[in-house]
């Protein structure tokens, strides 16, 4: 069985706030790949309240639509897909019947990274593809006919506290504030942070 991993944020500060975890996507060189609200509270954290999110560390390819791929917006995946990152962690992207729709995954080049390739009767920049953890996207970047993305994840994690947000939601993460790197060390399964009343972080023991 995978091993979850558990973060428990509370709200010490005197601001209602929605909680949130993101990765930072990786650099591809040429493409623009956005980080996206992973996990979020589903409902604004009133202070003194706490949340857990638990996740396994369960990679998958995602796709969907993107007519409007920006900060702000929202991506929904149409089509996902299991994989690993060293047995299944290759898979193509094809338009099957004027929408986006992943084949099965398959052994890759790239052990460690996922790979996602496209087919080349995919449309250029209307079709967004990623990776997922635990079910959920991580990152997205638009794709076009006969182009490959590989996606090589790292399990450093930010948490943080914002207001218009939810799971999905197309971050610029120049921008977020209220924000904090976390990394579970070796043998650690669950942390805890909390955000004080100056807005900032802080790990709990």
């Amino acid at each position: 069985m995978s091993q979850y991993y558990n973060l428990t944020l509370k709200n010490n500060s005197a601001t209602p706030w929605t909680f949130y975890i993101y990765q930072q996507a990786p650099e591809q060189p040429g493409n623009e790949v956005f980080s996206l609200v992973w996990l979020a509270s589903p409902f604004h954290m009133k202070p003194d309240t706490q949340i857990n999110f638990s996740w396994t560390m369960d990679y998958g390819f995602v796709c969907g639509t993107c007519e409007s791929l920006r900060p702000g917006a929202t991506f929904s995946a149409s089509d996902q897909a299991s994989g690993d990152l060293n047995l299944n962690n290759a898979i193509e992207l094809v338009n099957w019947k004027n929408k986006p729709s992943l084949n099965n995954p398959v052994r890759g080049n790239h052990p460690g990274a996922l790979t996602i390739s496209s087919h080349s009767n995919v449309p250029d920049k209307s079709v967004a593809v990623g990776m997922s953890l635990s079910g959920s996207a991580t990152f997205i970047t638009a794709t076009g006919p006969n182009l490959a993305h590989v996606f090589t994840p790292t399990p450093i994690y930010w948490i943080a506290a914002g207001t218009e947000v939810q799971a999905g939601t197309v971050l610029d993460i120049s921008a977020v504030k209220q924000n904090a790197k976390v990394v579970f060390p070796t043998n650690c399964h669950s942390l805890s942070y909390s955000l004080g009343p100056d807005n900032q972080w802080t790990q709990q023991t």
